[in-house]
């Protein structure tokens, strides 16, 4: 009997210890984002003073494990034209839908704190209008997009995820060479929680 009990104690144990090792589950969660870099969307427009504002995101992600992830974004951003006639007049907004493959490792410390640096790779679809501003597409535009980032985990359940992006602004029927204006790099931060 014994033998019986302490068998069942130390598979309960280890059961349990398997269970705080498992980082699968649902995310949710909001951010900001600016663009940066070399590649930014700015002296645009027919005034050549049009620039794009912080960008608004919404996401949502599925972790399978330790090391793959799929994540969902909504996004919006604002366009500002500063040229003497229009002074800080918002001239529209673009929006986007991504889907997202992610790779990377998750490190646990100490069991409180989990860190997961990745990449992601994955595709946007932008809405009608900005699809024929920027692209010249009457349809919805599809483009491709990778990221570099981070994202940390509290015992707790929140989370915050760094990370840079580079997204394809490549003009329809052009090829893509990623320089100038064909790319949109952005840094972002967002806050969420992990069930």
């Amino acid at each position: 009997m014994k033998k019986l009990i302490l068998a069942s104690t130390l598979a309960i144990i280890s059961a349990s210890s398997f269970a705080a090792d498992d980082h699968s589950g649902f995310r949710v969660g909001a951010g900001l984002g600016t663009d940066i870099g070399k590649y930014q969307l700015k002296n645009l427009g027919d005034s050549g003073k049009l620039s794009a504002d912080p960008s608004v995101t919404i996401e949502a992600g599925y972790d399978f494990n330790e090391i793959f992830a799929v994540n969902v974004k909504g996004s919006s951003m604002g366009f500002t034209d500063y040229g003497k006639s229009r002074k800080g007049k918002s001239e529209g907004t673009a929006y986007e839908l991504a889907v997202e493959a992610e790779a990377g490792y998750t490190f646990d410390i100490d069991g409180r704190v989990a860190i997961k640096p990745y990449v992601a790779v994955g595709a946007v679809g932008f809405d009608k209008d900005t699809s024929n501003v920027f692209f010249e597409e009457d349809k919805s535009a599809v483009r491709g997009r990778g990221a570099l980032g981070a994202r940390m985990t509290l015992d707790s359940g929140v989370y915050i995820d760094g990370r840079i992006q580079a997204t394809d602004y490549t003009t329809k029927g052009e090829k893509f060479s990623g320089k100038g204006d064909e790319m949109l790099t952005q840094g972002m931060i967002s806050v969420g929680y992990k069930f």
